[in-house]
């Protein structure tokens, strides 16, 4: 009797139905800027104080750049254009990037980066940002959501610390969010973090990034490798229809033989 190869066709069609659509807004690892001049020419320095961070090699992820956070107040932003609301839809906007902590022994500190609807937010669902802040203590990563609670009162930060999730230490840190119609998974080197319900919340077009807390700092930061995509993922119906119809073909294939 011959021996059905289901494996290869189950195999495919799993990955047709399950693959996912990514529409890239920013892919920014500093490495193609020739000095500050031309960084700043794309990351505008910050207004109110008019300092931004600074194109650094003392430390980089990939392969030689990054942004440095100073202990003065500074930040840049850069416009990624509007990545659109995600109401009703199963769609999620990941925002990620590099961060190095340079002192996890010392008390957290401001230095963050942040996703945001326009260059001015102030209303619920419209800032999203990751880091460290010093208004908790804490030997976590953070977070904040405008207008939204993550354990330590509306629009404060608060802690990456779900079951499992890294503690604070020197070096390179990658910094998740997953940001969907009614909730947000935060991501700390890959493990999940924290989730928090945020359906109670203006759905917003993002549309901004900035880097560096615009607040004094205790210690300095480096940021790299800033990523921001929306994915466009298969509807749960349609992923059932499909499997079903797979096993279908696998059943009548089968009988054939």
């Amino acid at each position: 009797m011959k021996r059905i190869r289901l494996l290869p066709l189950a195999a495919a069609l799993s990955m047709a139905v399950l693959s996912t659509q990514a529409a890239v807004f920013l892919d920014e690892n500093f490495d193609t800027y020739a000095n500050q001049a031309a960084f700043e020419s794309v990351w505008a320095p910050s207004a109110t104080p008019a300092t931004g961070t600074t194109l650094s090699t003392e430390q980089a992820m990939s392969p030689f750049q990054s942004a440095k956070g100073l202990t003065t107040a500074s930040r840049n932003t850069r416009g990624i254009g509007e990545i659109g609301f995600l109401n009703a839809s199963t769609d999620a906007v990941v925002f990620r990037f590099n961060f190095y902590d340079s002192n996890s022994g010392a008390a957290a500190y401001r230095q963050y980066a942040e996703l945001d609807d326009t260059a001015a937010p102030s209303a619920g669902g419209q800032l999203f940002a990751m880091g460290l802040n010093n208004n908790i203590a804490s030997t976590y990563y953070m977070a904040r959501i405008l207008g939204g609670d993550g354990g330590s009162g509306v629009s404060a930060f608060f802690k990456l610390d779900g079951t499992g999730a890294p503690v604070r230490s020197t070096g390179w840190h990658t910094l998740e969010a997953d940001i969907m119609d009614t909730s947000v998974s935060y991501y700390v080197d890959g493990i999940l973090s924290k989730t928090i319900d945020i359906t109670a919340l203006t759905d917003r077009s993002l549309d901004t990034v900035k880097v560096g807390s615009n607040l004094s700092s205790a210690q300095v930061a480096y940021f790299d490798d800033i990523h921001v995509e929306r994915l466009t993922v298969p509807e749960p119906s349609a992923v059932s229809m499909v499997v079903l119809g797979l096993g279908v073909i696998l059943m009548n294939r089968r009988f054939r033989k």
